[in-house]
């Protein structure tokens, strides 16, 4: 399967864990749309490390050019214009009476292409921007072209307003990320630590490279799962949450990017994790579409995301709590972490017992014992 390709592509997104602090499922949604062809909305507030992601994702590519050729960003507004993304019309072409645009460094020639607050886009631009995202084809003077684009990472600080074409450039993104500020506070120190550091390792991958791991994606197989991905679609219509058959049909590509990432030669059921990202039509199906995708694809991690919440809520309590009622706190969290840290451990041994992963259950066992580590020095001076 490639193993040294694949293993590069792990290494990158080692890499970019070690910078961009609670972002795992992000990280993994931008490999998984650069091996599949799938382009990636990121949604959040400004100063959520959005475009710096991206950025620092698309810049281990080195494409045939060399580093950094291939690369288009830009950040749109409401009067953005065609020249900005498809490049000046050439005076020479109207000479001749012919409308081209010269494409060279722009969207047309580019191989990932990085697009800030994308739903200011207008309708000067709107058309031709959904033709490139979707049918990969650029109209210049009428002419169709087939151009080399492989993803579009975009990013907004909201959903698109309610405008019909705005609907459909909103739709042509398959993997749907809402980020937020960092949450834990060992994440936050270490993000501040992480500005002092040095320099750190930077893996990257040829342009034969990539186009090597996307080929062995495609050859994964999918059959193992249909069925389960069927079932979903009637579960979540039944819900109100109606994905189109577009959606589904294009996700079994992102299903076997993410197995092919896994060493696997099928997909199977945990791989329909990602599927939590793709289905949902609204902000406001996310939480339900999440809770029913996990449950389908691993009973277990889903009960394990219940206790991890239930955890961060003993430690929120605890360490908010005022000095005089600090032993007791303490003590009553302490207890209330270990019985979660008990109950992950139950869970982990299930998950193992069926030859379903654990990483994401050992997670979220690291992160209750830190915070329980966290309560027991700071409320009963003890040091573990």
């Amino acid at each position: 399967m490639g193993e040294g390709t694949r293993e590069k592509l792990l290494k990158v997104e080692e890499e970019l864990s070690g910078l961009f602090f609670e972002r795992k499922e992000e990280i993994r949604g931008l490999l998984v749309g650069l091996l599949s062809r799938e382009h990636v909305l990121l949604l959040g507030p400004p100063g959520a490390a959005k475009s710096e992601l991206a950025e620092e994702l698309c810049s281990r590519i080195v494409w045939d050019g060399g580093e950094g050729s291939g690369y288009f960003r830009w950040l749109l507004s409401r009067t953005s214009t065609p020249e900005e993304f498809f490049g000046p019309v050439s005076l020479r072409a109207l000479e001749e009476d012919s409308y081209r645009r010269k494409t060279k460094g722009k969207l047309p020639e580019a191989r990932v292409a990085f697009l800030d607050e994308v739903f200011e886009c207008n309708s000067a631009v709107l058309n031709g921007l959904l033709s490139v995202l979707n049918e990969r084809l650029f109209f210049n003077d009428g002419e169709p072209t087939t151009i080399p684009l492989e993803m579009v990472v975009a990013a907004s600080n909201e959903p698109p307003e309610e405008r019909e074409e705005l609907a459909a450039l909103f739709d042509r993104f398959l993997l749907r990320y809402v980020v937020s500020y960092v949450r834990d506070d060992a994440s936050f120190k270490a993000m501040l630590r992480r500005e002092s550091e040095a320099p750190r390792e930077r893996t990257s991958l040829s342009t034969q490279e990539l186009l090597k791991a996307q080929e062995e994606a495609r050859g994964v197989d999918t059959s193992g799962v249909l069925s389960a991905v069927a079932a979903l679609r009637q579960e979540l219509f039944e819900a109100g949450v109606a994905a189109s058959d577009r959606r589904y049909a294009k996700s079994l590509k992102l299903l076997k990017a993410n197995a092919y990432l896994e060493g696997r030669k099928e997909v199977v059921d945990e791989d329909l994790l990602l599927l939590a990202n793709v289905l949902w039509v609204e902000p406001g199906q996310i939480r339900d579409v999440r809770k029913r995708v996990m449950v389908l694809a691993s009973p277990e991690l889903s009960e394990a995301q219940d206790l991890l919440e239930e955890a961060r809520e003993v430690f929120k309590k605890a360490t908010s709590a005022p000095l005089e009622r600090a032993g007791e706190e303490g003590q009553e969290a302490n207890a209330k972490l270990k019985e979660v840290t008990n109950r992950l451990l139950a869970l982990r041994n299930d998950a193992e017992r069926v030859s379903r992963g654990t990483g994401k259950i050992d997670e979220a066992l690291a992160a209750v014992v830190e915070m329980n580590k966290e309560v027991i020095h700071k409320w009963l001076g003890i040091t573990i």
